[in-house]
């Protein structure tokens, strides 16, 4: 999920850098711990030097600091000019903004310091959790059209973050219920809107995830030959996409498949063909039906998801729908269809 979220977040603030007057400063890596350039405030360079105390790679973490030469005497002061690297910064002298955060990105790296006006607080929560459960680890990330990014680590508690317009990019959730669940949501949708408002002073209530839906795409086949294409989807009202669900017994080691079966309901609801998919395509995988038969518009499409702590067994039932293909009624109808499929 990880992979994903790296991808997402990018291009979330890649969309917001045209909402910022100040350019990005390239950084040079002078050894393993340090980065150093020039970063533009209020359109003055100044020299700024980061540093990886605890040598992660990450520079952002909590032990990691910040160092901007704000009087310009190239030195950097080790009180008056040190700051802690995650967190708002307030600077002496620059009256624009009542803080400001650091932007940083890699490959290659790259600094902007971006004005914040203001500061609020959301607070987290999750409809669809079950009664019974209980939650070991809470995940959410929050991304504003600037580009900064927040972690939510747990539900009904305020965390302060500035003030600005925000999206959830990804959303985690280990938890028991009996057994022990991991489920990871991810954003897929670049054009997903900044609905979640921050404003000064206030506690903005954030759903995380809200009602789920399954259900499913009919994305082609052989429809003659009685083959049938089916893309699943597991959605949030968020706009998240489930993209890992795994389960076990003392931990999530097993991955939950979703159950989709081609139901015949001209047959006493026979069950003609039944498929599992997994995650291994990023979210739920394609379902390739395969019946002894032509695929007729009076089947149906049954899927079964197993979500444990976040809503148990959610099922969904579709009629097969397919462009251009009416039931077959007679013979003359089956030589249409079967002559139309030849042209196509």
């Amino acid at each position: 999920m990880i992979r994903f979220f790296c991808s997402f977040l990018m291009m979330a603030v890649m969309a917001g850098i045209a909402l910022c007057d100040e350019p990005f400063a390239k950084l040079v890596a002078d050894d393993s711990d340090r980065l150093t350039g020039q970063v533009t405030i209020e359109g003055r360079e100044l020299a700024m030097q980061l540093v990886d105390r605890d040598q992660d790679g990450d520079y952002r973490g909590s032990a990691d600091r910040l160092m901007i030469d704000l009087d310009g005497d190239g030195r950097f002061h080790p009180l008056r000019e040190l700051y802690a690297a995650h967190r708002p910064l307030r600077l002496r002298g620059f009256d624009a903004a009542e803080h400001y955060e650091l932007l940083l990105l890699e490959n290659p790296w790259r600094a902007r310091l971006i004005p914040i006006q203001g500061m609020g607080a959301v607070k987290a929560q999750l409809q669809v959790l079950r009664d019974d459960a209980v939650i070991s680890k809470l995940e959410a990330t929050l991304v504003s059209q600037s580009g900064i990014h927040r972690i939510i680590e747990s539900l009904n508690e305020p965390i302060e973050i500035p003030v600005g317009s925000y999206r959830l990019e990804d959303v985690l959730v280990e938890a028991g219920d009996g057994r022990y669940w991991s489920i990871g949501f991810s954003n897929f949708d670049s054009r997903l809107a900044y609905s979640i408002e921050v404003t000064a002073d206030q506690i903005t209530p954030c759903e995380l995830l809200g009602p789920l839906k399954l259900d499913a795409k009919f994305s082609g086949g052989a429809y003659l030959k009685g083959k049938l294409t089916v893309q699943p989807r597991f959605v949030s009202e968020t706009g998240l996409t489930l993209v890992r669900c795994r389960v076990g017994q003392r931990e999530p080691s097993d991955e939950s498949r979703l159950t989709a079966s081609l139901v015949d309901l001209a047959n006493s609801e026979e069950v003609i063909d039944r498929r599992n998919s997994g995650f291994a395509c990023g979210s739920l995988c394609p379902v390739a039906f395969e019946a002894h038969q032509a695929i007729d518009p009076q089947m149906n499409v049954a899927l079964r998801f197993d979500i444990g702590p976040l809503g148990g067994v959610i099922r969904h039932v579709a009629p097969v729908r397919l462009p251009g293909y009416e039931r077959m009624g007679n013979a003359d109808d089956l030589l249409e269809l079967t002559k139309r499929t030849k042209d196509e």
